[in-house]
């Protein structure tokens, strides 16, 4: 009985710092449209940015179509910089209105089962046919999918003898590698939080937003161009989106540092114009050029991290600017960012894979793939919305016709399906 106590006590007292961070009581700032706006086209743009993939000429991807473009690259440079910027910014914003409504078990559960849920349903169900096209394309596969699909839940199946890099064997997330980052950095950040929620650091961060807005993206720069400078190239995506999502969550009820941008957004505008410019220049003449010394890679690598900056600057300032408002059908919009999310890669491999062999030509057929990958996946959305099933497997929230315990319920199934990925992931 006394071990049980100090066991208890010992529990609680480890525990406190985390506990008082989820039972403070704050006031919830007003709805940020605009961001909700962003989250609907940041993801939106992920469709043509990966139909785009399959055209360009010199960047790597799962699949390729025989109609392959330099120029693309050209306009993709616009959007590639500040995306996945954007993307986990904006998480880092959700994370914090999340954090303010929630004890920490529940915060924990229902994270978890949101995001490793259809995680585990996609790299299942929705990833496969990447995997089928790029070994068709690489090794010549003489099988239908069909048959390759049957043969892909054998986990020591020599037919992927060489495609072995995945969270089980050959089973790899593919683009759903955000979901997987997303709850790893959400685990992060819990661990943290009770060092960046304390009152001197929010002081610190409060006082960086009255600052100049040239200051506020020095100081934000810094750690990014670190980043860069020390971790290798193929696997910085992951430390940036966690750097991303933190700057999201710190500065997400800084009204100063919004209306700093809001008020520069011309300035900005036109500050990534001349980046985007200057971006295009050294893609060209330096990362293209096989020649280019160690001093200019390094010069555009750092060029290029401040403009992931700048372009995340200014989408949030036009945002602010002209999507500042609701719409009847935000909601709709929002509810169908997860199953888009979930499916466009695949259904635009899928779609490219079959298509290409019809020879339709380099305007025809990305056309077609780009109209039939928004409608497929709008109406998986839609059957998801009214398919309880369907719907928490594609990130869908099941609407409140059932009672507390239902849920519970569900969330604790979910919960024992997901635990094999979540051991994995750990």
């Amino acid at each position: 009985m006394k071990l049980k106590i100090i066991i208890k006590n010992t529990t609680c007292t480890l525990l406190k710092p985390w506990l008082n961070v989820f039972n403070q009581v704050e006031e919830l700032p007003s709805r940020r449209y605009d961001l909700d706006w962003l989250r609907v086209l940041a993801f939106g743009l992920l469709i043509f940015y990966h139909a785009g993939m399959l055209y360009s000429k010199n960047w790597d991807f799962h699949f390729k179509s025989q109609y392959l473009s330099s120029s693309i690259e050209n306009i993709m440079l616009l959007l590639s910089p500040w995306r996945m910027g954007l993307i986990w910014f904006i998480s880092g914003v959700a994370l914090r209105f999340i954090v303010a409504r929630f004890n920490l078990g529940m915060f924990l559960i229902t994270r978890s089962v949101k995001i490793l849920l259809p995680l585990l349903f996609g790299i299942w169900f929705i990833v496969p046919i990447q995997l089928y096209a790029q070994m068709s394309l690489e090794v010549g596969l003489s099988m239908s999918f069909w048959q390759f699909y049957q043969q892909f839940f054998d986990l020591t199946n020599p037919l992927f003898e060489h495609y072995q890099a995945g969270i089980w064997p050959h089973v790899d997330v593919n683009h759903l590698w955000y979901l997987r980052s997303l709850w790893q950095f959400t685990l992060l950040l819990v661990l943290v939080l009770p060092l960046i929620l304390h009152s001197h650091v929010r002081a610190v961060i409060t006082r960086l937003c009255g600052r100049s807005l040239f200051t506020v993206f020095i100081v934000l720069l810094l750690p990014l161009c670190i980043l860069k400078l020390s971790w290798p190239s193929d696997t910085f995506r992951y430390p940036m989106g966690a750097l991303f999502l933190l700057y999201g969550y710190l500065l997400a009820w800084q009204p100063a540092f919004y209306s700093k941008l809001l008020r520069h957004w011309q300035a900005l505008f036109a500050v990534f114009v001349l980046g985007y410019l200057v971006v295009l220049l050294g893609y060209h003449m330096i990362w293209q050029n096989p020649a280019a010394s160690q001093w200019q890679i390094t010069s555009m690598d750092m060029l290029y991290t401040a403009q992931r900056l700048v372009g995340v600057f200014l989408i949030l300032a036009l945002a602010q600017r002209f999507l500042d408002h609701d719409h009847p059908k935000l909601a709709l919009f929002n509810s169908a960012v997860f199953p888009f999310y979930l499916l466009h890669q695949s259904v635009i491999i899928g779609l490219a894979f079959y298509l290409s062999k019809l020879q339709l030509g380099g305007f025809v057929e990305p056309l077609l793939i780009l109209s039939l990958a928004f409608i497929i996946c709008w109406l998986v959305s839609i059957a998801a919305r009214r398919i309880d099933l369907l719907s928490p497997l594609l990130g869908i929230k099941v609407t409140g016709k059932y009672k507390a315990w239902q849920i519970k319920a569900g969330f604790g199934c979910g919960l024992i399906l997901v635990s094999p990925l979540l051991f994995r992931l750990i």
